[in-house]
């Protein structure tokens, strides 16, 4: 059981104020007794699946003093098995003085027969090259996707990953809430021939300063993409499932 005492006194202030009011000798008194909620994760904080895996979503447990409140969490993101992608789910509970507790999980679905999908980013510019680095790839319409990062998580996840912060998360092809936009999200079109085309990118941090892609496939087949851009020197990025 976690309480707190939460005091409020306010002491009459110097002879000049309010001394048409209070004797001096007055003191205002508000204490109230809360219980803070615990919230505690059930399954895996990080899941991964192949498209198609059988999974439930087996949720959280709730309490506050002792008695389970399972049923006032509220569930926020969404994760399919079905769908390939990174995406987030938050479960919060409130308690009545409106105390939040939330947890987090977080779902890599990768699709080999689908261009969606989540991704394990390879990439290289001048001196520096990094591997392992999530990206999602989530179907907009037709043959255009969002790309949670056209350059493979190189700054966001490579090189400065201390600056994400505690509160980022996945949503359809999106990396949202980092303390900084080191990644950078874009527009891509999958054609017919397979190359794959940068329509637009997305706000980052170093503004107007993006790179200029020189090309991209994509190979069914192994389900690789690679994307090549000239940003003053060669930045070369190759996406596997």
């Amino acid at each position: 059981m976690k309480k707190i005492f939460l005091y409020s006194i306010m002491a009459l202030a110097s002879a000049g104020a309010l001394t048409s009011c209070n004797d001096g000798n007055d003191v205002l008194t508000d204490t109230r007794v809360t219980y803070y909620a615990d919230i505690q994760l059930l399954g895996d904080e990080v899941v991964v699946l192949q498209a198609g895996d059988e999974w439930t979503d087996p949720g959280v447990k709730a309490t506050i003093d002792g008695k389970d409140v399972s049923d006032r969490v509220v569930k926020t993101g969404r994760a399919n098995a079905n769908e390939g992608g990174i995406n987030s789910l938050t479960y919060t509970v409130t308690n009545d003085d409106g105390f939040s507790k939330s947890a987090f999980r977080t779902v890599y679905v990768y699709d080999k027969n689908n261009f969606q999908s989540a991704y394990e980013g390879a990439c290289s510019y001048g001196t520096r090259s990094y591997s392992g680095l999530p990206v999602s790839i989530c179907k907009v319409n037709g043959n255009v996707y969002h790309i949670s990062d056209a350059l493979g998580g190189f700054y966001a996840f490579g090189r400065y990953p201390q600056y994400l912060g505690d509160n980022y998360y996945w949503a359809d092809g999106f990396l949202k809430g980092a303390s900084n936009t080191f990644s950078l999200g874009a527009y891509i079109a999958l054609n017919d021939d397979n190359s794959v085309e940068v329509l637009q990118y997305d706000n980052w941090y170093w503004g107007s300063d993006v790179p200029e892609q020189v090309s991209g496939t994509y190979d069914p087949a192994t389900g690789t993409i690679e994307l090549l851009y000239d940003f003053g020197a060669e930045f070369k990025v190759i996406l596997t499932k």
